[in-house]
């Protein structure tokens, strides 16, 4: 899911449309999640992975969380994937400068990894390059993670610099420019999801569409929902029933081959199975919303997906 939206943005990129969506948010609150959501890679490999924000920041400032959070992503994960097992991984944010309305934050990205040559920093953020190509090969990626980071980087009015030397680590850094927010201390429980606000829930979406499943992960890739997807209804129930507490909840396809989602709703239901089970369809006239709740389903959702509703839906059974 993260190649598609690599390409997505860089496509945005090469025709000058990539914008920022600024709001209020909490800064610390948002780096705190993607560092809980990285946590989970870095655990995997037995990495230090450590965190530092300043106090003097606001809590509230005005920006474009999702690409911020978006390019922290891209450089913890980089960092991870160039750090051996055992190594150690730092995220630092600082109060840089300040005035009555505006904040320069510098946000850093250090690791204990494999470093860096001359010649390799200087084509790091070119498009699909890694560092080398063998490099590229062992490592994976798209390499397009560190370009897209740097274009934010500079609609946010900064740019991205690297410290390294080739067995000694590496340092990413950057400064970005905020306005102070009003003095909300959470963002309002709408609209898509915060990153890393689900790490550690876990759904099942059965759906037989393949671009429907596509878009569904990609857009709820940065909130660190876990998701399994099932191809038809059967499908659902088996994996359902073979570990019936792994998922917070479900959300079902109404017509899928085999077996549709009101008869798996019905089997799942008569197995004794009370995971919350939401529809997804593109009827939403009162005979059909009857037969979901008629068949045991908890509620429904209608088509083209809407991710705020998604998203509320997700906050309120996973919350249970």
């Amino acid at each position: 899911m993260g190649i598609i939206n690599d390409v997505l943005d860089m496509a945005k990129i090469e025709e000058g449309k990539l914008e920022l969506s600024p709001i209020e948010y909490d800064f610390k609150e948002m780096v705190q999640n993607v560092a809980s959501m990285i946590e989970f890679r870095t655990n995997e490999k037995q990495q230090s992975l450590t965190a530092h924000i300043d106090e003097n920041i606001p809590d509230s400032v005005v920006g474009d969380d999702k690409r911020l959070a978006q390019v922290i992503t891209n450089l913890l994960s980089n960092a991870a994937k160039f750090t051996p097992a055992n190594g150690e991984i730092h995220l630092e944010a600082s109060l840089a400068e300040e005035t009555d309305n505006e904040c320069e934050l510098r946000i850093s990205v250090t690791d204990t990894g494999i470093g860096m040559t001359k010649e390799q920093k200087e084509k790091i953020f070119k498009p699909f390059e890694q560092a080398e190509s063998d490099t590229s090969r062992k490592f994976g990626g798209t390499g397009l993670g560190l370009t897209i980071s740097k274009n934010i980087v500079g609609l946010m009015g900064g740019d991205i610099q690297i410290k390294s030397e080739p067995g000694k680590g590496t340092e990413f850094s950057f400064t970005v420019k905020v306005e102070r927010g009003a003095g909300l201390k959470k963002v309002a429980a709408t609209g898509e999801p915060m990153p890393g606000e689900f790490v550690g829930k876990k759904v099942l979406f059965a759906e037989d569409t393949e671009i429907n499943r596509e878009i569904f992960g990609a857009i709820l890739e940065s909130s660190g929902l876990e998701i399994d997807y099932a191809e038809n209804g059967a499908e659902a129930v088996e994996m359902v029933k073979t570990a019936p507490d792994k998922y917070g909840m479900v959300f079902m396809d109404m017509e899928m081959p085999t077996m549709g989602g009101l008869e798996a709703t019905r089997q799942l239901r008569s197995s004794g199975i009370n995971v919350p089970i939401v529809a997804m369809t593109a009827n939403v006239f009162m005979d059909n919303i009857n037969e979901c709740a008629e068949a045991g389903m908890n509620g429904h959702l209608g088509k083209p997906f809407d991710f705020v509703l998604i998203t509320e839906t997700l906050r309120k059974y996973l919350s249970e």
